[in-house]
């Protein structure tokens, strides 16, 4: 039955998923080969293990990296560098930072309001101003009332962004609490893999390469 496309990528993605088996399977054939079968002498046993050993401490320092990346901490170089930069023998250009001050303008929105009053003395013209004012006074209410509705509305808004925000501030911290403490397991695995095996062969180089002579 002949192998379309699709399928060929699905066996790939399915043997990516094991990528850090393979990647120490690789490691560790290709050191095997050249210390058993290609160059099974003692001096290149024992290096091959110690090589194997610095690989699988290489693994852990890169673990502690990327952890100190997920939580935004300067890399090991550039923590490095800025301590050499601070040589007590080593001239520095000193650079004066100048606080600006800025002034900051309030504006008020100010708002008047009319009334009527009596053209005269009389009870017509009383009850006239006074029909006046209290439809003034309603749509004064009406204005309240749509401003609050308004500012509600905004505080509502503004309070939903803040919460998803926060939401997804938790899932990121969440999503680097496990990265930190599951998300390294692969490459110690092969780390440890690694350190297994090359102190196997740094330790019994010599009974190793008479077995292979």
């Amino acid at each position: 039955m002949p192998i379309n496309a699709s399928r060929f990528k699905t066996i790939w993605r399915w043997l990516a998923e094991a990528r850090h088996v393979w990647y120490s399977a690789v490691v560790l054939g290709f050191a095997l080969i050249i210390s058993l079968c290609l160059y099974p002498t003692e001096p290149v046993i024992r290096l091959t293990g110690l090589v194997l050993q610095l690989l699988g401490i290489g693994t852990v320092i890169c673990g502690i990296s990327e952890t100190r990346a997920l939580f935004g901490h300067p890399s090991f170089a550039s923590k490095t560098k800025a301590w050499l930069s601070r040589f007590p023998l080593l001239r520095r250009n000193v650079v004066l930072k100048v606080d600006v001050a800025s002034h900051i303008i309030v504006s008020g929105e100010a708002k008047a309001y009319q009334t009527h009053r009596a053209a005269d003395s009389t009870t017509e013209a009383r009850l006239d101003s006074l029909e006046r004012n209290v439809t003034l006074i309603h749509e004064r209410i009406s204005q309240t009332q749509k401003e609050m509705d308004e500012g509600l509305h905004k505080i509502s808004n503004s309070v939903k962004r803040e919460e998803q925000l926060r939401q997804a501030e938790d899932n990121a911290i969440r999503m680097k609490l496990e990265a930190t403490g599951t998300g390294g397991v692969h490459i110690s695995l092969i780390g440890a893999s690694w350190l297994f095996v090359g102190i196997i062969l740094s330790t019994a180089a010599m009974e190793i390469a008479a077995l292979f002579k």
